[in-house]
């Protein structure tokens, strides 16, 4: 049997393709649950308000399925997994869509979502509450921690590390046997060549270090994907 899903924080546009992805695996959310801020859900009918949630109403929506956040930022994703613990509620298992090519050495962290037409190499491992948006690639024996967020058609190949928080833009592609530190940065469509430090960014092709406003960017947890 598939497991049940609770979409949580759905204001991201994002949340579309978790729909899709349910409905793919002839799944409906149990539920979507919005954080003060306009739904972006395709079916409005299961949008529940947190802050009108008693605690009882909340106990009984997390005994019946786990939750998944709903954003491309991997910061707020952190704000909305904290949010969703602190009130009780506990992680579903990875949501992976069928159309994504997935080996059977491949290990997922809780609350993870690996959108549709992304492929994965054998012996590699992701994290809990990752994102691995569509079309991306991901070679064999890489390692990727909590809360990295993968764009679109983003290329890994073999052997990279990726700490945990890291984003790596739409495009992207980085070359074998790379680190990337917790908390770095790749711009879209860059190519790197070389490690990344802790919270460091590159962007260009090859890739170089850069300055990142994070206060400013959509990286923020006040950004709007």
């Amino acid at each position: 049997m598939q497991p049940g899903y609770i979409l949580f924080g759905v204001r991201s546009p994002l949340v579309v393709e978790y729909e899709e992805t349910l409905a793919r695996l002839e799944q409906t959310p149990i539920a979507s649950v919005n954080i003060n801020n306009t739904p972006r859900v395709l079916d409005h009918s299961r949008v529940l308000e947190f802050d009108s949630l008693s605690q009882q109403e909340r106990e009984q929506l997390a005994a019946r399925a786990g939750f998944i956040t709903c954003a491309f930022s991997s910061l707020r994703r952190q704000q909305l997994c904290q949010i969703a613990t602190e009130a009780g509620f506990h992680p579903a298992e990875a949501l992976c869509d069928p159309t994504a090519v997935l080996p059977r050495s491949l290990r997922v962290g809780s609350g993870t979502f690996i959108n549709a037409a992304a492929v994965v190499g054998s012996a590699t491992f992701i994290g809990a509450h990752s994102l691995i948006n569509r079309a991306v690639s991901i070679g064999h024996h890489c390692m990727l921690g909590d809360f990295v967020s993968i764009g679109p058609g983003a290329t890994l190949a073999s052997n990279i590390r990726v700490g945990e928080g890291a984003t790596i833009g739409v495009g992207a592609t980085v070359v074998p046997n790379i680190s990337i530190g917790q908390n770095a940065v790749v711009g879209a469509g860059s190519l790197v060549r070389k490690d990344i430090p802790d919270n460091g960014f590159v962007a260009g092709n090859p890739a170089v270090e850069r300055h990142l406003d994070r206060e400013r960017s959509a990286l923020n947890t006040s950004g709007e994907e």
